[in-house]
């Protein structure tokens, strides 16, 4: 039997991040499936932002829902703290939503994080605890000499002990208060040749206490600087005396930054076209792919000034066709990740390490950190698509802005409904809203005379607004690069 380090379990971290205990593993971990008509429409996304992105970023693009959208206001601007808001968008799981696609979701991945160190120890494999026992036998006499000189010296062990008996504990206590068992002061000398008796005699059981007490340490750092982020160990201030756990500095971008993004213009735009409405269907095909017939309720619904949702099929015949544009303005692509924590332990707290040895050992005879009692399963947690994921690098852009040309349709209708700044809702393809609770969206052009016998009508967000703080104003959420601990980080 595998032998391992017993330890205290710590603090539960607090809001506010989120574990991942009440997470649906069965929603993470499969889709209902999403539709041919909503598959189009990501393909096409996916290919624009690949192609036109590639170099800003590290790894493959793929939509991700978040209809709540990113509070881009990274500071709050009266005291220069951080916007918690923003911090629990970056610190957010990606999983998977029931029709299949991926979604960033309720949980928070520093929360899961410290759940699953919470059931981490570090491990002896059978060999290795054979070498601690053997050298318990060989080195009777050095140990009892280690442990009369520790009791003499004024020491007294720990109730309960350690893993590792007293011994250990003489180790253990030693270690933190002089950073090594070579650090002895003089006034110690006694003690300190007899843990040189005890090494000349049993190295190898030696150097795997060592190895016990960095492994042991280190992990605690993690927690600790997890569950209670400070200025000292990197976490991010978010009010006088709150603290969020940090993220790499030099990758995370300010409110100017993002700002200056989202206003340039850099814009991608994906075309829907559609044709032959015979209800209650119509032809559809984005970017020039698909020609897939779908039902016409499927494909876009609206509300005007807050009236009950329709469908096109109010506007169109046999004869109309109608040519849509989604326009991204001012997409912005940015990274952020978690603080890598510190050799020493004491700035940081992501330790990719851990969760590299957790993969690689849990369940398997070998010394190392694995996870133990059996709530977490490794295979339900790590890997591509499971739930241990996050974005690591975002796209984002102003509100998308919606041009629909409708040809060959009823122009006395659409001119009467969509009046200009008319506070519009629209659901395209069941993928994404805009114009809910969540963001102001309006009618911001009608055209009927550009284009003979067409009516073009543009959608689009209102203007930034000044009565808004910027700490509560969200840009959408195109999607990003996932990441999958430990591979892909």
């Amino acid at each position: 039997m595998r032998t391992h380090a017993n330890k205290k379990r710590p603090i539960r971290i607090d809001e506010p991040i989120i574990g991942s205990k009440d997470v649906n593993h069965e929603v993470l971990l499969s889709g209902t499936g999403i539709t041919p008509g909503q598959q189009l429409f990501i393909n096409a996304l996916n290919e624009v932002v690949n192609g036109n992105l590639s170099s800003q970023l590290d790894g493959k693009f793929e939509v991700v829902s978040y209809p709540a959208g990113f509070n881009y206001g990274v500071t709050l601007t009266n005291n220069g703290y951080y916007n918690p808001a923003t911090l629990q968008d970056i610190d957010t799981l990606l999983g998977i939503s029931s029709n299949g696609m991926l979604e960033l979701t309720a949980s928070g991945f520093s929360g899961t994080y410290a759940t699953l160190l919470q059931d981490v120890t570090f491990y002896f494999s059978q060999a290795d605890q054979q070498t601690i026992n053997s050298a318990n036998i060989t080195a009777s006499e050095e140990i009892a000499l280690v442990l009369a000189e520790f009791t003499d010296a004024g020491g007294i062990f720990s109730n309960p002990l350690p893993f590792g008996g007293e011994l250990q504990d003489v180790f253990n206590q030693l270690t933190a208060l002089f950073k090594s068992l070579e650090n002895l002061p003089d006034s110690l000398i006694g003690l300190s040749n007899a843990i040189a008796f005890y090494k000349n005699v049993a190295a190898s059981s030696y150097a795997l206490r060592n190895k016990l007490i960095a492994a042991t340490s280190y992990l605690a750092s993690a927690l600790a600087n997890l569950t209670a982020p400070s200025a000292v160990n990197g976490g991010m201030q978010t009010g006088a005396s709150s603290f969020y756990p940090g993220f790499t500095p030099d990758r995370y971008p300010t409110t100017n930054q993002l700002l200056g993004g989202l206003n340039s213009p850099n814009s991608i735009e994906v075309d829907i076209a559609l044709s032959n409405f015979n209800a209650p269907q119509s032809n559809i095909s984005v970017n020039g792919s698909g020609g897939l017939d779908m039902l016409i309720s499927d494909i876009l619904t609206l509300s005007i000034n807050g009236s009950a949702a329709y469908d096109l099929s109010k506007y169109t015949s046999s004869a109309s066709t109608i040519n849509m544009k989604v326009i991204y303005q001012g997409v912005t692509v940015f990274s952020a990740f978690p603080s890598i924590l510190s050799i020493d332990g004491t700035q940081g707290w992501y330790a990719n390490d851990i969760l590299q040895e957790v993969v690689d050992i849990t369940g398997h005879d070998a010394t190392g950190y694995a996870l133990v009692g059996g709530e977490y399963n490794v295979g339900d947690y790590f890997g591509e698509g499971k739930i241990f994921s996050r974005l690591k690098t975002f796209v984002i852009s102003q509100q998308p802005t919606i041009q629909m040309t409708f040809t060959g349709a009823n122009a006395s209708q659409i001119i009467a409904d969509f009046q200009v700044n008319a506070s519009a809702d629209i659901s395209l393809l069941g993928l994404f809203s805009v114009g809910s609770a969540n963001m102001s969206y309006y009618v911001k052009i009608i055209d009927d005379k550009s284009v003979s016998g067409s009516v073009i009508v543009t959608f689009g967000p209102s203007d930034p607004s000044g009565t808004i703080p910027i700490a509560q104003q969200k840009a959408f959420v195109l999607g990003g690069v996932a990441s999958y601990p430990p591979n892909n980080m």
